[in-house]
């Protein structure tokens, strides 16, 4: 048993400029929920960061660090986030999961990760825009708020891949719909990389999961944060 219990993650500093961690986004579908006592229920749907991550181990991953930030939080709420996903999904075959997953799970707020791979591929990013247009159409149609997650940052994707118009696309949705919020992993990730707070990219080999790890953990705290500020902005 001890075997399978998760090693700590190590702190580190997760601060970042508040350019990227500020946001006056309310999250009312949340707030209602936990006002009339109800559980917050988040669906995560992503690609390979957020269902293998390269952590340690699962309990690593940023939604499960989420999971554990929220609860630290709010802690007069029953917290619980479930994830729906898998490698190398575009953000059209991600479609079919967000409706599903919203059906199954009943969640107040929906967490989609996405953007690299429909990149990677060369999607035309006016397609793109469409799909994210579609989700958050139908997550507003649910009342489920909606936090939009672009990709990761890395040195090698920045050079072979154009994130930026898939990045635009992103905070146009959230500008545009209701109830949505964008969170910048991509910048997030740029500038704990640039700082040397956190490189994944740059640690040596033996010290990727532990990167890693520390990774994960401050992307859970920083969007722990967003969403708590929200409901407690929404109220």
């Amino acid at each position: 048993m001890a075997a399978a219990v998760p090693p700590p993650v190590e702190a580190v500093p997760c601060e970042a400029p508040a350019s990227l961690t500020a946001s006056s986004d309310t999250f009312p579908n949340a707030a209602r929920a936990l006002e009339a006592g109800k559980p917050l229920l988040i669906l995560v749907v992503g690609s390979g960061s957020s269902t293998v991550g390269g952590t340690s181990a699962p309990a690593n991953l940023y939604l499960a660090q989420l999971e554990t930030v929220l609860r630290r939080r709010l802690p007069f709420a029953e917290v619980s986030v479930a994830v729906r996903g898998g490698r190398a999904l575009l953000a059209s075959d991600m479609l079919p999961l967000l409706s599903e997953g919203v059906a199954a799970v009943k969640p107040v707020i929906l967490i989609w990760q996405t953007g690299s791979v429909d990149a990677a591929r060369g999607i035309d990013p006016a397609s793109f825009l469409g799909v994210l247009a579609a989700g958050a159409a139908a997550t507003e149609a649910a009342r489920v708020d909606l936090v939009l997650m672009d990709m990761q940052f890395s040195r090698a994707g920045r050079a072979a891949l154009n994130y930026g118009p898939y990045r635009d696309a992103m905070r146009t949705i959230a500008a545009t719909s209701a109830h949505t919020t964008y969170f910048p992993r991509y910048e997030l990730m740029r500038y704990w990389a640039e700082t040397g707070r956190i490189d994944v990219e740059r640690a040596p080999r033996a010290e990727w999961t532990q990167a890693a790890d520390r990774l994960h953990a401050c992307l859970g705290e920083l969007l722990a944060a967003v969403i708590a500020d929200g409901i407690a902005l929404s109220r």
